[in-house]
């Protein structure tokens, strides 16, 4: 049995770790084992490899899981834990706590027909329902707020299967947002007049700290992929160019707007190049007419090492914040080359 780590830790979520096992011996439903909790968690599946299933136990508050983890090693202690989860056999061989902030979701989305081109207000809204169905007032005060602390887009695989991507800066936020889109795992909703039926897992493929991300070692060569149409406001207009001091000055505020104080930087004045790129403007249509960002590759050079410091940091936070405007809609999705801790 994997033991609990770190038990007084502020948590984000948990996951129940089953192993198949090939005998049904005394086994009870993986529900009934936790109907005693309340409110009874809802199950959702993260991950099945080598017979190994992760399974969260969500609640639609971060601030219920210390309840639930006492409960759960009450019935850990001395007990074999055969359970049955859709029918199968499995061994409860471990319980993981996740403690981290920031979060990649993917949501994997199929339809019948194709969707539009202008989803990003479609989106939005519907990520705000969810969070709604859990907990209406804090929908309404993440709604209010200039600088959200989520993205969100939409991933093509084809024009009829998708990903829906949410990352989440804040470690209180993936309990209600699960709660809430939990009742359509596996069922239909509707994003701009389409028909989408969701799959019945979720992938949380990315997940890490601002801790952990403060002690990436340092490069002075940093590539961003910049996934979805970014740009900038520069003076008042629209810059597509992922100009270094925009980049950087954009995460910065961001990092600075989320990261615990002890972790905040001062104003830097930017004096990185760009070493290398690859990219071309692309519009992405929205409800009130098309956004012109860039999609590409950028290398950015930093000869001060202080600034290499902060630009690789910033650089990792950017898979989790996005860059530049209108990430909460789709646009400013960015991959980093640099390794991020989990």
């Amino acid at each position: 049995m994997t033991f609990i780590k770190d038990i007084e830790t502020t948590f984000a979520g948990m996951s129940l770790i089953l192993k198949q096992d090939v005998k049904l011996i005394n086994s009870v439903t993986l529900e009934s084992w936790l109907s005693d909790t309340q409110p009874i968690p809802v199950l959702i599946p993260l991950h099945i490899a080598d017979g190994i299933t992760k399974i969260m136990p969500v609640l639609p508050e971060s601030g219920l899981y210390p309840q639930l983890m006492e409960s759960i090693c009450q019935r850990i202690i001395g007990q074999k834990n055969i359970l049955e989860w859709q029918s199968k056999p499995y061994q409860l061989t471990g319980v993981e706590v996740d403690s981290n902030a920031l979060h990649v979701i993917l949501i994997s989305i199929s339809t019948t027909a194709p969707l539009p081109a202008t989803l990003g207000r479609a989106i939005h809204a519907q990520c705000f329902k969810w969070f709604a169905n859990t907990n209406p007032i804090l929908a309404e005060n993440l709604h209010q707020q200039n600088s959200l602390p989520m993205t969100v887009s939409m991933q093509y695989s084809s024009r009829q299967k998708m990903q829906l991507r949410i990352t989440l800066l804040k470690p209180e936020l993936l309990a209600p947002l699960l709660w809430g889109l939990s009742s359509n795992l596996g069922g239909e909703i509707t994003l701009a007049g389409v028909s989408c039926r969701l799959d019945k897992w979720i992938n949380i493929s990315q997940c890490s700290s601002f801790e952990k991300l403060a002690e990436i070692p340092s490069q002075n060569t940093i590539e961003l992929q910049f996934l979805s149409p970014t740009s900038f406001k520069q003076n008042q207009n629209i810059q597509p160019f992922p100009l270094p001091e925009l980049v950087f000055n954009s995460l910065l505020r961001r990092w600075n707007k989320f990261a615990p104080v002890e972790l905040q930087f001062p104003q830097v004045e930017w004096q990185g190049v760009v070493s290398a790129f690859e990219l071309k403007t692309h519009a992405l249509k929205m409800e009130a007419g098309a956004e012109i960002g860039t999609v590409g590759w950028v290398k950015y050079r930093f000869l001060d090492p202080e600034q290499a410091r902060i630009a690789t940091i910033l650089a990792n936070f950017a898979v989790f914040s996005g860059v530049g405007r209108k990430t909460a809609m789709g646009m400013g999705q960015v991959n980093s080359k640099l390794r991020i801790k989990n």
